[in-house]
């Protein structure tokens, strides 16, 4: 099935412009042919009971279900499938049936999948094994809510829906071969029917009145008319034309039909697919009974609270995250007025010289602060060595359909780990410090090059976990700010700036995730909204757009939010229980070892580490 994906930049919800980075939802996935663990030592297969053998099958056979389910999702997750026992999949885009009958389907292959999970028993596994099943069993508990009401899911919302993020799909598809190229067209060729299903469901949402609103409609048409413009040297022809020219396995011939072929599938069935969506959204337009958040809509309030779950990985319910973001809001405002009052000389420098505070960083190419960051921010992490990436700039023919995209990370194939990709958006070259912090080290690159380090059982590479990705890469780009070496007149204030940014960053997030709670769970209006950011000092003009926002998409900000705040909480928590036993470094192998999951269970973990540091 085409992934969607949340790449934007943050809105400008106080005086200073923040900074936002995040990750790209690709996948990379491990291979059958390698388990391993995430506990600190690997089992020894040789060694395993016949249940502990059936349970290594059943993840075999779920694994191989999820990558060979689509031609994108197989040609993400592995390079050369044959060499790991997987077959390639019949091409496709994946199948998306909404029916009743669709969904009744669906429902009953996923309880086959929970059910023969439930048979094994938990006790008769390893220790890597259970964190495994702990981990997976949680994700299928989780996702088994999204069944409470599936159409308040929609398929074209603006920041994760398939025709804000096809491009990427697309334009990041790997070409090994000839057979690549060929798959890629016959993708493209079928767009158009794979978003008519889309469509149809649409229909069926407006018939039930779970259509969107009007303001999130225009939004989305104005997506496609940006995607249909210049349609005979459209960016899908001009970026495909150049990635062929670089295959040097292709003939100059073979390289001109494909150009050709292309071409022919870009104007014939990718742009009438986005043609096809904006003339079903306008008729539809106008149909939608809820203007306001999804926890007006009957069920609402409970699918919110699966999708905060989702999104997160928090154990947390809405009601315990909003005093969680309420609390840190307060602690930081004290902390804040604290350093104001001791040093307003620094907030002054600080509010003036905003916009180029990294300004060294901001001059070099996107490698060289990358590698300078693999040099200097090291203190706070188990010794990796250097990582093989490549980063390289959008086509410029993408960089105003991507504009709301400042950069993002892709994680290699399993067989191809040396591949690490970061795609920065030439428009917006401030801030690439911490950009590159959070996309490549130590944000995400770091994490998903160790956590693949460990061997780790190929279906845990299946799931993103935003909540622990995302708030990974927001704990170290933190980290990160206190390593940038500040020029002359700023290295007095080098201390108290880095606070600052980062206490400022932290409370853009902040607020927009509590907001989306507030719109989308505690049922706020654009007026409460507009209360709310007066009420804090922010401007409340720009309260509808963000209102809108959080209704066209929601929870879309709780990774960063509420992700990173689970972090930092554990993190804490550690250091109160430690003293003066406590070790960042060996706190962050901790998190690191065990691997994008749910933060219930990374507690767990965390107390292991707490109790044998005792």
């Amino acid at each position: 099935m085409l992934k969607s994906c949340f790449k934007t930049k943050s809105k400008k919800v106080i005086a200073a412009v923040t900074c936002v980075t995040v990750l790209f939802s690709f996948t990379a996935c491990n291979s059958r042919m390698f388990g391993g663990g995430n506990s600190g030592k690997e089992d020894d297969p040789s060694k395993y009971s016949d249940v502990q053998k059936e349970f290594e099958q059943y993840l075999d056979d779920y694994y191989e279900e999820a990558v060979t389910s689509d031609t994108l999702s197989y040609n993400y997750s592995v390079k050369d499938g044959a060499a790991m026992g997987l077959e390639e999949p019949e091409v496709s885009l994946g199948e998306f049936d909404m029916s009743e009958e669709g969904i009744a389907k669906d429902k009953a292959e996923f309880d086959e999948w929970f059910n023969d999970l439930k048979e094994f028993d938990r006790e008769d596994l390893t220790e890597n094994q259970q964190l495994t099943y702990d981990i997976l069993y949680e994700y299928l508990e989780t996702e088994e809510l999204q069944y409470l009401n599936l159409y308040l899911y929609d398929p074209f919302s603006p920041m994760r829906g398939l025709q804000a993020n096809l491009a990427t799909n697309f334009t990041d598809y790997r070409f090994d071969d000839k057979g690549d190229v060929e798959r890629y067209i016959q993708l493209i060729n079928m767009t158009r029917d794979y978003f008519g299903a889309c469509l149809e469901y649409e229909k069926v949402k407006a018939e039930k009145g779970y259509f969107m609103c009007d303001e999130v409609c225009d939004k989305v048409i104005e997506q496609c008319d940006d995607f249909i413009k210049d349609k005979d040297s459209h960016f899908m022809i001009a970026v495909f034309d150049a990635n062929i020219d670089k295959l040097d396995f292709l003939t100059e011939d073979e390289k001109s039909d494909f150009k050709k072929q292309n071409k022919e599938a870009v104007l014939n069935n990718l742009i009438p697919a986005f043609e096809d969506t904006k003339k079903v959204l306008e008729e539809l337009k106008g149909s939608g009974k809820n203007d306001k958040g999804i926890c007006n809509y009957e069920g609402g309030k409970d699918y919110y609270a699966y999708l905060l779950k989702h999104y997160t990985g928090t154990a947390k319910t809405p009601e315990e995250v909003i005093e969680m973001l309420d609390s840190e809001y307060q602690s930081l405002l004290m902390e804040m007025y604290t350093l104001l009052m001791s040093n307003m000389e620094v907030y002054e420098y600080f509010t003036e010289h905003f916009d180029d505070i990294f300004a060294a960083a901001d001059e070099m190419t996107a490698t060289e602060v990358v590698d300078k960051l693999m040099q200097v921010a090291t203190e706070h992490y188990p010794d990796f060595g250097t990582i093989t990436y490549r980063a390289d700039y959008l086509d410029k023919s993408l960089e105003t359909i991507m504009e709301n995209t400042l950069a993002y990370y892709m994680s290699p194939a399993y067989d191809d780990q040396d591949n690490n990709l970061i795609r920065v958006n030439g428009l917006h070259t401030d801030g690439m410090w911490t950009t590159l912090a959070h996309e490549g080290y130590p944000g995400h690159m770091l994490q998903n090059a160790y956590f693949m380090s460990t061997n780790p059982e190929p279906v845990r590479t299946l799931y993103n976990f935003l909540g622990y990705m995302e708030g990974w890469a927001m704990y170290a780009c933190y980290d990160a700010v206190d390593y940038y070496e500040f020029d002359e007149e700023a290295a007095q204030y080098a201390e108290e700036i880095a606070a600052l940014y980062k206490m400022n960053d932290e409370i853009s997030y902040l607020v927009m995730g509590r907001i989306d709670l507030g719109v989308n769970y505690e049922g706020w209006t654009i007026e409460d909204t507009a209360d709310y950011m007066n009420e804090n000092g922010f401007d409340g003009s720009a309260a509808e757009e963000l209102y809108y926002t959080m209704v066209g998409d929601p929870a879309v900000y709780q990774s960063y939010s509420t992700g990173y705040y689970e972090l930092k909480e554990l993190h804490d928590y550690a250091e109160k229980k430690l003293a003066d036993k406590f070790d960042v470094k060996d706190f962050n192998k901790v998190i690191l070892e065990t691997g994008p999951c749910q933060y219930d269970i990374l507690k767990k973990q965390v107390d292991k580490y707490i109790e044998a540091t005792k």
